[in-house]
């Protein structure tokens, strides 16, 4: 079952630089998450433990050490799919314009930043979401992941929450052997 737009805003909450409100935003976010999608609460336990008493500052650079300046763990899905290619550059300006199709504001982030991603994907007509979602994004997460070799960082498991999030996009496989056999024995 294809998870509600609240999913996906709450999930690119939690990608977003933590700023001031941090410790409010990301419990509400995480609960949000939780709540429509059961499976994530491991993933999401072990990040609210991760984050748990670090003080605003020090949440601050823990997300800059994380993701800034690190092009393997980059939250910007065109840069972990293409790199500097002229593709990536194609990607953002049709990212753009699918965001001010469905209503989905571009903050200080590039447009294929994660968290434009999801909130798009959690408004788009569900046969681009699912293309979206099953396709480029979870290809670039899958890819951001393994960018975590060699630092710890709670956040891994926002992107394992993600990763599950993602699959919720899957066309049922068992619907389409139904509908298969269905047709083939017409």
């Amino acid at each position: 079952m294809r998870p509600s737009p609240e999913v996906h805003d709450a999930l690119a909450c939690l990608f977003t630089y933590p700023g001031d409100g941090a410790g409010e935003k990301y419990p509400a976010a995480i609960a949000e998450v939780q709540r429509s999608a059961p499976e994530t609460a491991e993933c999401l336990e072990r990040f609210s433990a991760g984050i748990a008493g670090i003080d605003p500052g020090k949440l601050e650079e823990l997300y800059t050490h994380t993701f800034d300046n690190v092009s393997e763990r980059s939250l910007e899905i065109g840069w972990q799919l293409f790199g500097e290619q002229y593709a990536r550059g194609a990607l953002l300006v049709r990212l753009r314009d699918l965001m001010r199709k469905y209503g989905v504001q571009e903050r200080t982030e590039l447009p294929d930043h994660l968290s434009h991603v999801l909130a798009l994907i959690g408004r788009a007509p569900t046969e681009l979401a699912t293309s979206l979602a099953t396709n480029q994004v979870a290809q670039a997460v899958a890819k951001a992941i393994e960018g975590f070799e060699s630092i710890e960082s709670p956040w891994v498991s926002v992107l394992e929450a993600t990763e599950v999030v993602l699959r919720m996009h899957a066309p049922d496989e068992s619907a389409s052997e139904a509908s298969t056999k269905e047709t083939s024995n017409r």
